[in-house]
């Protein structure tokens, strides 16, 4: 479920300097940095596995555990073992530096010589390889936990999805609240909302292991300054529930208490995600509480001349989706559907405009609603959001699967890999594997969805899609290995 603001149009008399250095910043972080960080993976993981350190480590690692008083986390790598997922069991065991130090202590004692002497020589350069990693190295944990990476997680990220995902909602926000505030306190402002997230997530696992990354926590408190900005004025907020999507006018700040409403039932609700649902919150709450402060210590924090501005002209593309969402709000579906279907005509097929023609014709399941899901699957360049909803509707219609071309499907199982979806993703693999698809862009896509077991602890999964791409290619087929 996504409610984000739209109230404010992009205007180039307020450029927001800052904004874009700040997604420029992430974006070379992210890919003149971090670019570096799968190879050391590989090879600090393989190097601890090859050399059975897991085995040798593992009942010290259970003792540790115990003696830590984390039982929950003692459960979770007990079911890593038992189910072989050995490397991401030694991920966990790699991460966490607490362990490493014991061992440094004891290794001599609980080791016969021969291990010890070994394991003293290869078993550092691993642990060096793992601490150079970015978000070892610069990430937030609260196991490890240092004053400076708490800026330095703001910037980065675990993918491309989640960096593109993040930037979007940044923009998306962003221009309009360095607009109102100013550049200096825009830029303040959105670091300390990020340190603050920070600290709401610390502060929720003290012994969390796992490195914190990624914009979202200062994202959030934009969002809150957004809301705060405006406070009780009516603004338009474009919202998106499962394929619902329209847009609808609120006072601003009846939307904040939500927001932290959500992430803190979200946080209660999935204790196993790996979202930052507290980092949110911490986020919304720093955000809104520094607009709040700052208008009442000086009257003059906001600009007002821009925010009492009106738009010069309304884009043709927001107009005719603003009559298509008023006909869908006073139920004129038939209506709604011819705009959408001449929108579409005239704009192209974009996500939101295929979401809404899919809705309305989901009303009646009329004529064209499972051709209305097949072209919703040929979409691409879509946001990790986007994509999880198509996920949905691939296993809600399996039916379906079989009208979706190879061109097609292979973008789709390329993007569902892209998310981490692998039960989705090996559906389309196999589909296009019977089908006798022999694409250079599926050999590539069986290479990347290869890449993707290998990093979650599947290698027999990994080895038949390599296989497969091995095969395309041997037989004469292009493609890399």
């Amino acid at each position: 479920m996504i409610i984000v603001p739209t109230e404010k149009q992009f205007d180039w008399k307020h450029a927001p300097v800052v904004l874009f250095l700040i997604v420029l910043l992430n974006v070379i972080t992210y890919f003149f940095y971090q670019a570096g960080d799968p190879p050391k993976w590989m090879e600090a993981v393989g190097s601890y596995l090859e050399n059975d350190y897991l085995e040798l480590e593992w009942p010290l690692y259970k003792q540790y555990l115990t003696e830590q008083g984390r039982s929950s986390q003692l459960k979770d790598v007990n079911e890593l073992y038992d189910y072989d997922k050995h490397e991401q069991l030694a991920v966990q065991m790699l991460l966490d530096t607490g362990f490493y130090k014991r061992l440094l202590s004891t290794a001599e004692n609980q080791f016969d010589r021969d291990e010890y002497r070994d394991w003293r020589l290869a078993r550092p350069p691993i642990q060096d390889k793992i601490n150079s990693i970015s978000s070892v190295a610069h990430g937030l944990r609260a196991a490890d936990f240092k004053w400076s990476s708490l800026f330095t997680h703001q910037f980065l990220h675990g993918g491309v999805m989640h960096l593109l995902g993040n930037m979007f909602f940044l923009v998306i926000c962003g221009f309009a609240v360095e607009a109102a505030l100013g550049h200096l306190r825009f830029l303040l402002f959105y670091l300390v909302g990020g340190v603050a997230a920070g600290m709401a997530q610390v502060a929720s696992d003290w012994q969390s292991t796992v490195p914190l990354v990624g914009a979202s926590g200062a994202i959030s408190a934009v969002m809150a300054m957004y809301l705060m900005v405006f406070r009780l004025q009516k603004i338009e907020f474009f919202y998106w529930v499962f394929f619902f999507v329209g847009y609808f006018r609120a006072p601003a700040l009846v939307i904040l208490p939500f927001y932290v409403g959500k992430e803190v039932y979200s946080f209660y609700a999935s204790p196993e995600s790996n979202v930052a649902f507290l980092a949110h919150a911490g986020g919304f709450l720093a955000g809104g509480l520094m607009v709040g402060l700052s208008m009442l210590i000086d009257k003059k924090t906001l600009n007002r001349e821009y925010l009492d501005a009106k738009p010069d002209e309304v884009n043709p593309q927001r107009q005719q989706l603003s009559e298509i969402y008023r006909a869908i709000e006073t139920f004129r579906f038939p209506e709604a559907y011819k705009l959408a279907s001449e929108s579409i005509k005239q704009n192209g097929e974009t996500f939101e405009l295929a979401s809404i023609r899919f809705n309305l014709l989901n009303i009646a399941k009329g004529k064209g609603y499972h051709e209305s899901i097949v072209r919703l699957w040929s979409l691409s360049k879509l946001l990790p959001q986007q994509i999880k909803k198509l996920d949905e509707l691939w296993q809600d219609h399996p039916d379906l699967h079989p009208h979706i071309s190879d061109a097609s499907a292979i973008t789709l199982g390329t993007q569902f890999t892209a998310i981490g979806s692998t039960q989705s993703a090996e559906q389309v693999f196999e589909l296009l594997n019977k089908r006798g698809c022999t694409s250079k862009d599926y050999i590539v896509f069986c290479q990347r969805l290869a890449n993707e077991f290998k990093n979650i602890g599947q290698p027999q999964k990994s080895k038949r899609c390599h296989d497969v791409a091995k095969q395309l290619i041997e037989e004469g087929h292009n493609g890399v290995l």
